[in-house]
C-alpha cells in the first residue's frame, strides 16, 4: 500500500514541472510581446495576453501607410498647382522708364542750321544764262538721266529768282518733243529773300523739293540747282532750306545732303 501514495507524489511533481514550463513559455512570450516586467501588480499585466487576441489599434511599430493613399494627398497636390499657376502681380518696386524728352522744352535749331535771311539782291545785265534740264539716254533698265545745258534770254534784273522759275517752268515744247525735261515742277517755290555771302548762296524752297521722287530724281534736282547757279555771278556753292532750317535730308530714304552743295562730276551734254 505504501506504493500508491508515491505514484501520486510523482503524478504532482510532474504537474509541477508541466506547469512551470508553461509558466516559463508564458512569460518568453510576453517578453517578446511586449510585457514590462517592471509593471506593478499582478504577475500578469494589463497589457499581458490581450496581444493574442484581435487587435483594435495599429501598433508603434507597423508598417507605414502608403502616402499616395493618405486623404490629404489630393489636397497637397491641389496645392502645388495652385502655387504653379497662380499668377503673381508684377512687382511693385519695378521701375518705370521715365520720360526723356519733355514737349514743353522748344525744339533748338542751331545757329548754322538757320536761314541767316535776306542778303543784298543780285542784278545783271540783260543777256543769255545758263539753265540745266535732263534727257534720258538708253532703253529699260539700261535708261539713264543726262544733263543737258540750254540758255534762257534774260531781261535783266534779278537773276537769282529768273534762273530758279526757267528751273520750275521746264523745258518749251520744242525742247520737249526733243525729250528734255525737269525734275523741278512748278510746285517746288522758291523764297524771294536769298543770301549770297562769302560766295555760299543760300536759298529757301519749299517742301515739295522734298516730294515726289526716288533718290536719282532727288539727286537730279539738287544736280539742276547746282550747275544752273555754281559759277556765275561768284557763286561757289549752294545751301538749301526750308521753313527757315537748312535741309540735312532728302525723301522717306534719307539722301544725305553735304554741308555746302557743288557741281557734282557727272556728265553734261550740250544741247
Amino acid at each position: 500500500m505504501a506504493v500508491l501514495p508515491q505514484i501520486q507524489e510523482d503524478k504532482w511533481k510532474s504537474l509541477r514541472y508541466f506547469l512551470g514550463g508553461i509558466f516559463f513559455v508564458l512569460v518568453l512570450i510576453e517578453k517578446s510581446m511586449g510585457f514590462d516586467p517592471k509593471a506593478a501588480g499582478n504577475i500578469f499585466p494589463k497589457q499581458g495576453f490581450r496581444n493574442l487576441g484581435k487587435q483594435t489599434s495599429i501598433p508603434k511599430f507597423a508598417e507605414p501607410t502608403d502616402p499616395f493613399q493618405t486623404d490629404g494627398f489630393e489636397d497637397d497636390l491641389n496645392w502645388e498647382e495652385e502655387v504653379f499657376n497662380h499668377t503673381y502681380p508684377p512687382s511693385s518696386t519695378k521701375t518705370q522708364s521715365k520720360k526723356i524728352v519733355d514737349d514743353t522744352i522748344p525744339e533748338i535749331t542751331l545757329p548754322e542750321d538757320r536761314f541767316p535771311g535776306a542778303g543784298k539782291r543780285i542784278t545783271a545785265e540783260p543777256g543769255y544764262l545758263p539753265v540745266y534740264f535732263l534727257k534720258f539716254y538708253g532703253t529699260g533698265k539700261n535708261s539713264q538721266s543726262q544733263l543737258v545745258k540750254l540758255t534762257r534770254e534774260f531781261p535783266g534784273g534779278d537773276p537769282i529768282l529768273f534762273l530758279f522759275q526757267e528751273l520750275t517752268k521746264g523745258p518749251n515744247t520744242d525742247e520737249k518733243t526733243k525729250g528734255v525735261l525737269s525734275a523741278l515742277t512748278k510746285k517746288v517755290r522758291l523764297e524771294p529773300n536769298y543770301r549770297l555771302e562769302n560766295g555760299v548762296l543760300h536759298l529757301s524752297v519749299s517742301e515739295d523739293l522734298n516730294y515726289g521722287g526716288s533718290i536719282e530724281i532727288l539727286k537730279d534736282r539738287l544736280d539742276q540747282i547746282t550747275f544752273t547757279y555754281v559759277g556765275n555771278f561768284g557763286i561757289q556753292g549752294v545751301v538749301l532750306y526750308s521753313n527757315g532750317e537748312r535741309i540735312r535730308s532728302l525723301g522717306s530714304d534719307g539722301l544725305s545732303l553735304p554741308d555746302v552743295l557743288a557741281k557734282s562730276q557727272r556728265k553734261v551734254i550740250l544741247f
